[in-house]
C-alpha cells in the first residue's frame, strides 16, 4: 500500500531499474508515493516493472530505456524530461557493471564503455539534476558505490577504483550542497543477490558462501534511503559489512593486499570451486 502524505507528489529517477538494487529501490520510493521515471537498457523488462508499480502504487511511472554507455544519454534523458516538464526531484545513480576481465586483456572499447557508465554517467545525471534540486530547495541523491571502494584493487581489475571515486566524488558534491536542502550519500552494500555476478561469469558465487556474507536488495536499499534523508555522507548496509568496513581500515595495506584474489580468474575459480 502506498504512503498517504500531503506533499506534492514528487519525482524520482532510478538507472539501472531493470533489476537488482535499481529495481528494488523504484519499488521502495512507490511505496512512498513518488512518481517515477525508470531507465536501463532493457525496455520490454522495464515496462513491465512499471506497469506492476503504476498498478499497485497508483503512481505515474514512466519508463526511458538508454544505454549510460553511450556519452550522450544522461543529455538525452534531461531533453526528454524537461520537454514534458518532468523535474527530478531524486535521483538513485545505480546503473553499472564488472568487468569479466582486466585491463591488459579486454579491448579499449570495452574499457571506455566501462569508465563511461561507472565514472562519468553518474556525475553528468548529477550535474543536470542539482540545478533543479537546489532552486526548489529539494533534493536527494543516492550514488550506489561498494564496499569495494575500501578495499585493495584484485590485479588488473579496475571496479574497486571506480567505486571509490564514486565515494570520494560524492562526498566532495555533498559538502557543496550542505544547508540547501539537498542531501547526497554514497551507498557501499558487500555482497547482495542480484544480477551481477552471474554476469561476470560467477552465477554460483552465493551458493558457495557464507549466507551471512549476503545482503538481501531490499534490506540494502531500505538502509540507504534513511541514510540518504539524514543526509548521511557515506552509508555501508548492513551489520556484516559494517565489520568488514572496520577490519579494512585497521588493516594494514600490505596485509590487506595479500588477502584479495590474486587475479579475476582467482575470482571465479573461488565461486566455482
Amino acid at each position: 500500500m502506498t504512503e498517504v502524505t500531503n506533499r506534492p507528489r514528487r519525482t524520482a529517477l532510478v538507472t539501472g531499474a531493470s533489476a537488482g538494487i535499481g529495481e528494488a529501490f523504484a519499488t521502495h520510493l512507490a511505496r512512498q508515493g513518488f512518481n517515477l521515471v525508470l531507465t536501463a537498457r532493457r525496455l520490454d523488462v522495464l515496462q513491465r516493472i512499471a506497469e506492476k508499480l503504476q498498478a499497485d502504487h497508483q503512481i505515474d511511472c514512466r519508463v526511458i530505456p538508454a544505454d549510460l554507455t553511450d556519452p550522450e544519454s544522461a543529455r538525452r534523458i534531461f531533453y526528454e524530461l524537461a520537454r514534458d516538464e518532468i523535474e527530478i526531484d531524486v535521483l538513485i545513480n545505480n546503473a553499472g557493471f564488472g568487468l569479466p576481465k582486466t585491463l591488459l586483456t579486454h579491448d579499449w572499447r570495452e574499457i571506455a564503455a566501462f569508465m563511461e557508465i561507472m565514472a562519468v554517467s553518474w556525475l553528468h545525471l548529477s550535474k543536470l539534476a542539482l540545478p533543479g534540486m537546489l532552486e526548489r530547495g529539494y533534493g536527494r541523491i543516492a550514488n550506489i558505490a561498494s564496499l569495494a571502494a575500501f578495499a585493495p584493487e584484485s590485479p588488473g581489475s579496475l571496479y574497486s577504483g571506480v567505486k571509490a571515486q564514486m565515494l570520494t566524488t560524492s562526498r566532495g558534491l555533498r559538502q557543496e550542497c550542505l544547508g540547501t536542502g539537498v542531501h547526497i550519500t554514497a551507498v557501499c552494500p558487500g555482497y547482495t543477490h542480484t544480477e551481477f555476478h552471474s554476469r561476470i561469469g560467477i552465477p554460483d558465487l552465493a551458493k558457495k558462501m557464507p549466507r551471512w556474507m549476503w545482503q538481501e536488495t531490499d534490506a540494502v536499499v531500505s538502509e540507504a534511503w534513511r541514510a540518504c534523508e539524514r543526509n548521511r555522507p557515506v552509508v555501508v548496509t548492513g551489520a556484516v559489512n559494517k565489520m568488514f568496513r572496520l577490519l579494512l581500515a585497521l588493516t594494514p595495506d600490505g596485509l590487506a593486499e595479500k588477502s584479495m584474489p590474486k587475479s579475476i580468474a582467482d575470482v571465479r575459480k573461488r565461486g566455482r570451486a
